[in-house]
């Protein structure tokens, strides 16, 4: 029941964190509990294996610094993978955990998009530069989609008040009675809020059908028809996870060409996006049809139809 409890929601879980990560953070978790660390404390520890990751990819081709470079790096996956683990299983979650665990996160991607930079700017020169910050603001795009997946599904399906989406006019407020450090936390956690205001809006028509319905055995068959038919489509979404994007990387510096993971996240990441976007937003059209009383069914033609047609009216 603990394990249940602390653990992610399994249906919509990536294979690599479901086989590997999450069982290793696990086995970590229960030292960490008995000892009394801090969720945060294991947020601001993933945060310095990420650094440390960073300087050590900054000599990533000479002997061992790469191998040392991916330890440090699997280490922060299940580091990062702990503190929500923790939090969960301890009764410890707040929403300064929250917003340090994504802090910590992009902190640590921001260290890494500066090491490789710094060490590709000797022949790159200011375009090594350019392509980190492109890379790295296409990252913050993608991250808060994928994550607003996670969220959605969590929110709808199981009814985790943890998983609201945030409104920004409220964190708006709360920015305006904040005081010291938690400012600055705030306005970052705003910026990535009204992000993710944006990219919800694709879910805009099915989000006032599930406010609307007061009904509880019709929102348990809207459960049921979205936990049928957009766990796939959540997995699908995994593939802007941190874990293959870390992977990529460590490819990338072992074919000795790490500007290779940059035009990797702005081009081929893109795309990647464009195109979940695209099917999600097919996908999201047949499922209002069948949550206002069509026939519980997706089959594959009745979403090849309603893609079609999404493509069609972007073209008109």
């Amino acid at each position: 029941m603990e394990r249940a409890h602390a653990w992610r929601t399994p249906e919509i879980e990536d294979p690599t964190n479901r086989y590997l990560i999450h069982p290793l953070s696990w086995a970590l978790v229960g030292h960490l509990a008995r000892l009394g660390v801090s969720p945060n404390a294991v947020s601001l520890a993933g945060l310095g294996s990420g650094i440390g990751a960073a300087l050590a990819l900054s000599h990533y081709d000479k002997p061992g610094w790469l191998p040392l470079a991916g330890a440090l790096l699997l280490l922060w996956h299940i580091l990062d993978g702990a503190d929500g683990q923790l939090a969960r299983l301890t009764g410890r979650s707040s929403e300064l955990g929250k917003i340090l665990d994504g802090l910590c996160d992009h902190g640590t991607f921001a260290a890494l998009y500066v090491s490789l930079a710094w060490k590709a700017s000797s022949w790159w020169g200011a375009w090594a530069w350019v392509l980190a910050v492109l890379a790295a603001l296409s990252h913050f795009v993608q991250a808060n989609a994928y994550e607003l997946q996670r969220q959605l599904y969590d929110y709808w399906v199981y009814g985790k008040p943890s998983a609201r989406p945030e409104d920004p006019d409220e964190l708006r407020a709360r920015l305006a009675r904040a005081r010291g450090p938690m400012v600055l936390f705030l306005l970052l956690y705003y910026a990535y809020v009204r992000l993710q205001r944006w990219v919800r809006s694709s879910y805009g028509a099915i989000e006032m059908y599930w406010n609307a319905l007061q009904d509880p055995e019709a929102r348990q068959e809207v459960r049921n028809l979205l936990r049928r038919y957009q766990a796939p489509m959540v997995r699908l979404w995994g593939l802007l996870s941190s874990n293959y994007r870390t992977a990529a990387l460590l490819l990338a510096c072992a074919l000795g060409e790490p500007m290779g993971f940059f035009l990797w996240e702005i081009a081929g990441l893109n795309l990647l996006l464009g195109l979940l976007f695209a099917l999600q937003a097919g996908r999201n059209r047949v499922l209002l049809r069948y949550m206002r009383g069509g026939e519980p069914t997706l089959g594959m033609a009745a979403f090849c139809l309603a893609l079609r047609s999404f493509f069609i009216k972007r073209r008109t």
